[in-house]
């Protein structure tokens, strides 16, 4: 395996023969990929405005996949579910690869609109070549050092001020993750492009994952967050992402979702959530 790196590599990569650390910046220099057979882009900034995203993200995304495009390589895309809109959605809907992807991406925040514009970039890259894509959208990842998420509403302090109700967290454990991206490079794919949204078998609500992290939560009518969002709609572009009613509705929405094609592709759980989380504390 070639990992390409911004930063170091983990502790323990470089004494592992299967692996070869290259060390470069994408948006300078991108590494020959010629008898490459799988190319899997993980890389993105979670934090920054659109030009920082621009920057960061999307533009190095567009120039590694349009090179390896044009060696013949199998392209699998590391999205996000925050891509989808929420729309067409009603509390405790299902939501799986088929909801409708965000109408309106101004509305929501930057990292959103880049992944949504990574999509669109990639789409276009592998029609053009004729190769094979795979967009895999995981849920909220955890792991060590990982534990937190948008989806739990805000954090201040000890207490946890969220929605009150029985919506699942998107979640997806790293391992679980790492599984889902090895098959999606190495299994056979029939269609020119694929959407496979990974997340973790067992899906607990806000309550069960903040008793997994031992904090205290004091939990709010989803209705009374829905509506202050839609008060401050008029503020538009100057509200923080988690005041913008499109944002908020598709953090803490309650929703259900659905994994059924990463088990098509041969996904098996290896730990439900209480297990996965103590493995997550306990190596963090």
């Amino acid at each position: 395996m070639r990992a390409i790196l911004r930063g170091a590599a983990p502790i323990g990569w470089a004494a592992d023969p299967g692996i070869e650390v290259v060390r470069t910046d994408l948006a300078r220099n991108i590494p020959p990929l010629n008898g490459v057979g799988a190319v899997i882009h993980a890389a993105a900034r979670l934090e920054g405005d659109d030009a920082a995203q621009m920057r960061n993200t999307v533009a190095p995304s567009a120039a590694l996949l349009e090179q390896a495009a044009q060696a013949g390589t199998r392209l699998v895309l590391v999205g996000s579910i925050s891509v989808l809109g929420t729309d067409a959605l009603a509390p405790f809907d299902l939501v799986d690869e088929t909801t409708p992807t965000e109408p309106r991406p101004e509305a929501r925040d930057a990292y959103a609109r880049a992944k949504i514009a990574q999509e669109r970039d990639a789409r276009k890259i592998s029609a053009r070549h004729g190769v094979p894509l795979r967009i895999v959208r995981p849920g909220a990842i955890f792991g060590p050092g990982r534990l937190w998420n948008g989806h739990m509403g805000l954090s201040l302090g000890p207490l946890t001020f969220g929605p009150r109700h029985a919506g699942e967290l998107p979640l997806c454990w790293l391992p679980h993750a790492a599984q889902i991206l090895v098959l999606a490079a190495t299994r056979p794919q029939t269609e020119a492009v694929e959407v496979i949204h990974a997340l973790d078998d067992d899906r607990p609500d806000r309550a069960r994952y903040l008793a997994a992290l031992g904090r205290r939560g004091l939990p709010l009518g989803w209705r009374g967050f829905d509506a202050a969002a839609g008060l401050l709609t008029p503020l538009g572009p100057r509200l923080p992402g988690l005041l913008r009613r499109e944002t908020l509705r598709a953090r803490l929405m309650p929703l259900r979702y659905a994994n059924a094609r990463a088990h098509a592709l041969g996904f098996r759980a290896e730990a439900g959530f209480e297990a996965a989380m103590a493995a997550a504390r306990g190596a963090a």
